[in-house]
């Protein structure tokens, strides 16, 4: 019987390559040079080099600094004559979402030689190019100044930008640990669930160090995660304050961790003023929920049929309580899921949403000709001049970030606050 060889794993052998390629690396003579791919990987797939930067990016930025600049009046074409251009396609989808988001109105010239298109910053667009993120989340940090609920909404935003608090654990804990994330549950949204988290850890880490460990092995939290989200809650802040929005001072406050107390931050507890400015950041982020005969009901955005992720706490809910629901992200596997999800309310869909068109006969309003809402004509009317007067508020910020704009400016934020706090 012939002897039986020794099986090497093979996590073993990709070990000991690893270690040869790091014991080579840096050589400036000939050696030996061990690639964890074929070469057939390397001739028919890999580039030469990688793919220009314009080339694979979301562009939203690069439009917005391109208007902020005055380099040019149409972003599609001054891209064109960079010496490796974007395509058109990804152009046009920056220039689509910065529309959406409010940032840039777009319209035609025409001249001898055809139609041109012009793309004109927003006030909106003005305070988010000085932003270095993405726009939705800073849109949303943006209006959480305006609405003085910063607070929940850095958090939200921080979190959104880093790991989930959530640890991974073993199977034979999971019970445990949803149990133990179960009391961090908020009703009807994900997005104040996170907020609940990372309240529960701020209390043990003033505490100290050694007790917000205990508390996050004790919970099955990412220690790791809640400071890579305390670390960027400071940088946002910290953007807010670069550009005037926010103003720090010793009757203020110093450290993003003490906020939550200062005047900013005085309608931080107001969770549906929270929910309407997380819906102006994700706006059209906007699903549908039609009742069905089954109870479940079915998800629509705009003509295509979603469902609620496994991760989400509105999954499998009979009664959402709203028949309109924000998310963050959507996603395709075996389904069209979306996760991060939260009810809207039509208030808040009328101050943040897309065009209004008001039906006066039939007494409803449209929202972006696909959100239809019951509602009187003078209801639609009144909210789009409310649109207009936060206009008007962030255009006056844009020469002086730190002006409020009197005491009318004051009177209409505090208008808008009860508005969407009786809804």
């Amino acid at each position: 019987m012939s002897k039986t060889k020794n099986f090497v794993p093979t996590h073993k052998i990709v070990q000991r390559l690893i270690i040869m390629v790091t014991s080579i690396s840096g050589r400036v003579r000939p050696g030996l040079c061990c690639k964890l791919f074929s070469s057939w990987t390397a001739e028919r797939i890999m580039r030469d080099q990688a793919m220009p930067e314009l080339q694979r990016v979301p562009l939203e930025e690069v439009c917005l600094s391109i208007l902020a600049g005055g380099l040019g009046s149409n972003c599609m074409e001054f891209l064109s004559h960079a010496p490796q251009p974007p395509s058109e396609e990804s152009v046009s989808k920056a220039l689509l979402l910065l529309e959406e988001v409010g940032a840039i109105e777009s319209s035609n010239n025409t001249v001898h030689k055809g139609t041109t298109r012009i793309d004109r910053l927003t006030p909106l667009g003005h305070h988010l190019a000085k932003l270095p993120l993405h726009v939705k989340l800073g849109k949303m940090l943006i209006f959480g100044c305006l609405f003085k609920c910063l607070d929940k909404v850095l958090t939200i935003a921080a979190t959104l930008s880093s790991k989930s608090p959530f640890s991974n654990f073993v199977s034979d804990d999971a019970s445990h640990a949803s149990a133990a994330h179960r009391t961090f549950i908020h009703p009807s949204s994900d997005f104040l669930s996170l907020c609940n988290v990372w309240d529960a850890y701020r209390k043990a880490k003033a505490e100290g160090h050694s007790q917000s460990r205990r508390f996050c092995s004790k919970m099955y939290l990412n220690h790791a995660a809640l400071m890579e989200i305390n670390d960027a809650r400071r940088q946002f802040l910290d953007l807010l304050c670069q550009i005037g929005f926010v103003k720090r001072s010793d009757n203020s406050f110093d450290r993003s961790e003490t906020l939550h107390k200062s005047m900013f931050n005085k309608n931080g507890e107001n969770l549906n003023l929270v929910n309407a400015v997380i819906c102006a950041g994700f706006y059209p982020n906007i699903v549908q929920a039609v009742k069905e005969s089954s109870g479940i009901p079915t998800l629509w955005f705009k003509k295509e049929r979603v469902h609620f992720h496994s991760s989400s706490i509105n999954h499998n809910k009979r009664d959402l309580g709203s028949e309109w629901i924000l998310f963050h992200e959507k996603f395709a596997t075996s389904r069209v899921f979306i996760s991060a999800t939260s009810i809207t309310k039509p208030f808040s869909l009328l101050l943040f949403g897309g065009k209004i068109d008001v039906k006066h006969l039939e007494r409803k309003v449209l929202v972006d000709d696909r959100i239809q809402l019951s509602a009187a004509a003078k209801t639609g009317v009144m909210f789009r001049q409310l649109r207009q007067e936060l206009i008007s508020i962030l255009e006056v910020r844009m020469s002086n970030a730190t002006e409020t704009g009197g005491e009318r400016s004051e009177r209409i934020i505090d208008g808008i606050v009860e508005l969407l706090t009786n809804e």
